[in-house]
């Protein structure tokens, strides 16, 4: 992986072939000591697992694709809880055929280059377990 500072809170990371995504991200986030951001990009993978979150199970129903596909969006944050920093994105992937699929990425395995450009925020975002939906969900100070 590498990265290039834009400004004091802006980056671009590219994720080499090879490397998985999630991971990386998380490496990053350590090394750099980020743990509130927001983050987009695109790129390729040849090994990708999504989820779907069921709230009336609080389960994930997960799909592996063993496949190369563009990934034509990665969205997500970075947010701090008590066990470290979470890491929550959403993917859209395509395939041959120009079929998407998407969800919550699980992970992916970058199969040409992922990149991403990562905000990070001054403020401390904290998430906190959510009993009723069963995620951990942003826990923000102001309410309308």
């Amino acid at each position: 992986m590498q990265y290039q500072k834009i400004t004091d809170n802006n980056f671009v990371i590219k994720i080499k072939r090879g490397e998985k995504i999630v991971e990386s991200l998380q490496k990053f986030c350590k090394e750099l000591k980020v743990i509130n951001a927001f983050f987009y990009g695109l790129g390729a993978v040849d090994w990708v697992k999504l989820g779907e979150y069921n709230v009336s199970t609080k389960k994930y129903h997960e799909v592996e694709f063993n496949k190369e596909m563009e990934l034509t969006n990665i969205t997500g944050n970075v947010a701090d809880f008590p066990d470290g920093i979470i890491i929550h994105s959403h993917a859209t992937v395509s395939d041959h055929d120009m079929q998407a699929f998407g969800g919550h990425l699980v992970d992916g395995r970058v199969s040409g280059t992922a990149e991403i450009y990562l905000t990070k925020f001054d403020s401390n975002i904290v998430k906190k377990y959510d009993e009723e939906t069963g995620l951990k969900l942003m826990e923000l100070e102001k309410e309308i």
